[in-house]
């Protein structure tokens, strides 16, 4: 039997999802109440990694397991034996095609800053103080040019074990309310740290270091020492996995 689950979780004290030896992991944790549930060890297949320090409002997963348990009891059993900064929303029996990883379609990820030369007690575990006197303009702009199918090999850290470093971004918007911004990018997938670098991109621009009449041929040359820092892990939230129904 498959279960698939929606998992939120705020990311600051773990490090990242994957299950590691001497570490604290939304994976590991998710094993251990598992195999406390169950009596058994229990694989568990997330959708992809967040690295450390990333939260999720609606990670996926799966996991396969012989039970008379119904997808709700599952749930509540599972959030009792998970720390606070994990909850389960949602379990739903599929069919053992269905997988969180390869089944994917696109994912969403938003990044969370303020622009304000005074630091917020309130924001600091979610988003990225910069400094306020930006080029905000020449940010709306520049995420348009992420839109569409690119080489993003120069907004990545390099893995050997990555085939391809071509990605499609259906949408790159940033919003702006009061001194909060936010940049969210929808895609067919990411690469390592990309929507990071693609975000402290943005802000270079806002910064006034890149011009985007610039930023074509920076994504086309696949030059890394072109392309915007990695911003905080702190500001980014994965927001949603959608796959065909």
């Amino acid at each position: 039997m498959r279960f698939k689950i929606i998992i939120e979780y705020d990311g600051k004290d773990f490090s990242g999802w994957q299950e590691q030896e001497g570490c604290r992991t939304i994976q590991g944790e998710l094993s251990n109440a598992l195999k406390n549930l169950f009596n058994e060890k229990i694989e568990v297949h997330g959708s992809g990694r967040t690295d450390a320090g990333v939260s999720a409002k609606n990670q996926v997963a799966h996991f396969d397991v012989e039970t008379n348990l119904k997808p709700y009891n599952i749930m509540m059993a599972l959030n009792r034996r998970l720390p606070e900064t994990i909850r389960i929303k949602n379990v739903t029996l599929v069919d053992n095609s269905f997988h969180s990883r390869y089944s994917t379609k696109r994912k969403t990820y938003s990044y969370h800053m303020y622009a304000s030369v005074v630091e917020s007690p309130l924001r600091r575990n979610t988003h990225l103080q910069v400094w306020p006197n930006l080029d905000f303009d020449s940010m709306f702009k520049a995420c348009e040019c992420f839109v569409g199918t690119h080489d993003f090999k120069g907004f990545c850290h390099d893995n050997p074990q990555i085939i391809s470093t071509i990605r499609t971004i259906y949408s790159c918007k940033m919003t702006k309310i009061d001194d909060d911004i936010t940049i969210t990018i929808c895609g067919n997938g990411f690469l390592h740290n990309m929507v990071r670098i693609i975000c402290g991109t943005i802000l270079k621009v806002g910064q006034r270091k890149i011009k985007v009449e610039d930023l074509p041929d920076i994504i086309k040359s696949g030059d890394r020492k072109r392309t915007g820092q990695t911003l905080s892990a702190i500001g980014l939230l994965l927001e949603s996995v959608e796959y065909d129904k």
